[in-house]
């Protein structure tokens, strides 16, 4: 069984819409980057954000794995493409070096992914995934990501359609 490598946006938009049970039902192992957990954990407690606080708690009991990327020339030559970002950095080369899935919404980072031949996949793979386990309804993945949608989570049109309709097919 792959680990998931967690960037921000799918741990800050899954908590966001009250599915941190989805993040234990998983029971690959789910690791992130330090960088990661600044970003999710101390930022959004200085922002004062709820979610902070949820993800906070699920580092401590060890629901995420904190790892640091070891291939610093691998790191390197990632931090050279443009358009991403030290967290998109480490979580792809923590994938690469753990043969997993790095979990990233971001375009830049997933077409990054793709030329390094880097698996990866979305927060929509993560609602899918759980669809499949049954931990949660067909139903209450498709209002998770209206839920997100209006927390300003980005999504195309017609990324939503074959979100909905993939989500219906399990």
């Amino acid at each position: 069984m792959k680990s998931l490598v967690f960037n921000a946006t799918p741990l800050i938009y899954l908590t966001k819409v009250g599915l941190r049970k989805v993040f234990k039902g998983l029971k690959n192992e789910k690791v992130t980057s330090p960088e990661v957990k600044r970003e999710v954990v101390d930022e959004g407690k200085r922002k004062g954000v709820p979610d902070a606080i949820v993800l906070e708690k699920m580092f401590e009991n060890k629901v995420f794995k904190v790892v640091e990327p070891k291939d610093g020339g691998l790191l390197s030559r990632l931090l050279e493409t443009r358009g991403l970002h030290v967290t998109d950095a480490e979580v792809l080369t923590i994938a690469k070096e753990r043969n997993g899935i790095a979990v990233i919404d971001d375009e830049v980072a997933r077409k990054t992914a793709r030329i390094y031949g880097i698996s990866y996949a979305g927060t929509p793979y993560i609602l899918m995934r759980a669809v499949v386990k049954r931990l949660i309804t067909k139903e209450r993945a498709k209002q998770a990501i209206n839920e997100m949608i209006f927390a300003c989570w980005r999504c195309s049109v017609e990324t939503y359609v074959k979100i909905t309709e993939a989500i219906e097919k399990f």
